[in-house]
């Protein structure tokens, strides 16, 4: 232990014991190089002494100039006796004196059960118990405080001390007392137990998200190779059909070659080498007097007929042009909340409107949407585009349109507004701009009419309703028509659009009062709702539900389910009622945005 007392003196980073470089003094009473902590706080950011493994949060540079010599502890003992440098390593609480290794052998020899402490906890508490003097009073250290008014007191303060707040004596106590009765740390350490816990239970539910997503990819592996194993047996057994059925026509091709022309053929060379002698080896006279019979016999061989072969039943192979599709799909699996309080949780749908905030825009609203925290709010009457912050502070006219913003939706750091152009040459017209507020590029869209119309982002693609045509157009995010989807459910109406997924969007159309689903991809609809009367805006929550609200005095929500478009419930806050029209609604986490038009105010909900 003697030596691990002198080691204790070198620092402890670069383990020089000698010539430090500018030594600091931790709260420990360790001495370590003033590079040595600055680099340990650098990458760690606090300092962990590697003597005694305490960890210090305090600045390097507020730390006080050490010498070596200074932090040597000596034996007491020795001491005494004259003897100087000689290092102790125990200090005995009882005795409260200093060891070195010779006397606390000595010492443990008489006063085996006197409790001691490390040189190390010995120079903590030496520094935690150090007297300090009262100013007033020098000769007596402070022993008691007041715990109301936190004062400390020598000895002769108590005697001579005003009173405490409100006239009142004092409440005295030790010091010890003082510093539990301030500091108390109890509520830390239940939330750090609290914390710990947690910690734990997400751990676990780390850990079941990674085995259910190992299970679900064994199913899909498995699903995958029982589906190639079944179509592999199918192909096998076609593939054996398809050979069984052309072995079987050619066969009946081999003999019918074989036995009918080939015969046929045989005869023809035949007779034809027997003839083609006799005129080699015959006297021409007898040729020319026997030349009938010959003429005879070669008629009756060009003459002769081969019956025909009909072939039937046999197959050949026609590739669908439909491909089938993977038994397998991703479907939204069930949503969950991880809180402190509740831990894991299924979030439940919202049963009320909680109205968290009511913000004033410059003129009457028809759009929002939300991106990155900012309301982007588009506004009637030339007045532009509002953005409200997470604070909700607007900055009014944030984009500068001089023409009516009916729609409004963002993507890849950039802002579309759907404009309304009521000059001499009515026209609807796609704006993009910066986040900035500054207009990229824009396009003409075609429709019909000065309602209000909408546009949607699916996909990076923007999808925007043409009401006279009874259609969608898609559009990239340049402008450039992708392509046209029919829409017969389309009305001459006020319209809103929202994206559902990669594939689908859903529609409001206010002149028929129905809600309907559409696949963009294959342009079918897949259901339609009629619950809502005169719908006006729909956005899509938490990817299972569709949040619909229409022309009311006061602010009424539909949550319509996303597969089925069934009604599950309905919100309202039945507070707010004026003759004022709602087109729109966005929500952005579990926040609902509801701008109210003829109020020319944004309403901010908790979706509770």
């Amino acid at each position: 232990m003697a030596e691990a007392a002198v080691e204790k003196v070198e620092c402890g980073f670069c383990l020089l014991e000698e010539g430090l470089e500018n030594p600091k003094c931790l709260p420990c009473g360790h001495v370590h190089c003033l590079l040595c902590l600055t680099r340990n706080v650098d990458v760690n950011d606090m300092i962990r002494c590697p003597w005694c493994r305490e960890v210090f949060d305090v600045r390097v540079e507020n730390l006080p100039s050490a010498d070596v010599e200074d932090n040597f502890v000596s034996c007491d003992v020795c001491t005494k006796k004259g003897l100087k440098k000689v290092p102790a390593v125990i200090y005995c609480t009882v005795c409260r004196k200093l060891f070195c290794r010779k006397h606390d052998e000595s010492h443990d020899d008489t006063n085996d059960d006197h409790q001691k402490m490390t040189i190390s906890d010995y120079r903590i508490q030496a520094k935690r118990l150090e007297r300090r003097v009262c100013p007033k009073h020098t000769a007596y250290p402070y022993i008691q405080g007041c715990k109301v008014c936190v004062q400390l007191f020598c000895m002769q303060c108590t005697s001579c001390t005003n009173l405490c707040v409100g006239d009142s004596p004092h409440h005295m106590v030790n010091l010890d007392d003082l510093i539990k009765e301030l500091i108390n740390i109890d509520d830390l350490l239940t939330t750090e137990d609290k914390m710990s816990a947690f910690f734990k239970h997400l751990s676990k539910t780390v850990s079941d998200f990674d085995n259910e997503t190992e299970e679900l990819l064994n199913i899909l592996h498995t699903q995958r190779d029982e589906q190639l194993t079944e179509v592999r047996l199918k192909y096998e057994k076609l593939e054996e059909e398809f050979l069984a059925s052309r072995k079987k026509t050619k066969d009946a091709l081999d003999a019918y070659m074989e036995r009918e022309v080939g015969t046929v053929l045989s005869q023809l060379s035949n007779s034809r080498m027997k003839i083609e002698a006799q005129l080699k080896r015959n006297n021409q006279v007898d040729l020319v007097e026997g030349f009938a019979e010959i003429e005879n016999k070669i008629q009756r061989l060009i003459s002769v007929e081969i019956p025909k072969l009909e072939l039937c039943d046999f197959m050949s192979l026609k590739v669908k042009e439909e491909r089938r599709e993977i038994e397998a799909e991703l479907v939204p699996a069930a949503d969950m909340i991880i809180s402190l309080d509740q831990g894991v949780t299924t979030p439940t749908l919202p049963k009320s409107l909680k109205l968290l905030q009511s913000v004033d825009v410059s003129d009457e609203c028809l759009s929002v949407c939300t991106y990155e925290g900012n309301s982007y709010v588009g506004l009637d009457s030339g007045a532009g585009i509002d953005r409200i912050d997470e604070s909700f502070s607007v900055s009014k006219s944030f984009v500068s349109v001089t023409k009516n913003v009916n729609g409004v939706a963002a993507c890849t750091n950039q802002l579309y507004a759907l404009v309304y152009v009521s000059d001499r040459n009515p026209r609807w017209v796609v704006n993009v701009y910066d986040l900035t507020g500054k207009q990229v590029t824009s396009w003409s869209h075609h429709d019909s009419g000065v309602r209000i119309n909408k546009l949607a982002i699916v996909d990076d693609q923007v999808v925007v309703p043409d009401r006279h045509s009874k259609r969608l157009t898609i559009y990239s995010l340049t402008g450039e028509v992708i392509k046209h989807v029919s829409c017969p459910l389309l009305s001459n109406s006020n319209t809103a659009i929202c994206a559902a997924d990669r594939h689908c969007v859903v529609v409001s159309d206010y002149g028929s009062s129905q809600v309907f689903k559409l696949d963009l991809t294959t342009e079918k609809v897949i259901w339609t709702c009629k619950d809502v009367s005169q719908p006006q805006g729909v956005t899509c929550y938490r990817s299972k539900y569709i949040l619909v609200t229409n022309r009311s005095s006061k602010t009424m929500i539909w949550i319509l389910d996303l597969e089925t478009g069934r009604q599950i419930s309905m919100l309202e806050d039945a507070t707010v009622r004026s003759d004022s029209r709602s087109f729109d609604l966005h929500v952005y986490k579990d926040m609902l945005i509801v701008p109210r038009c003829d109020e020319k105010k944004v309403l901010f909900y908790q979706l509770n």
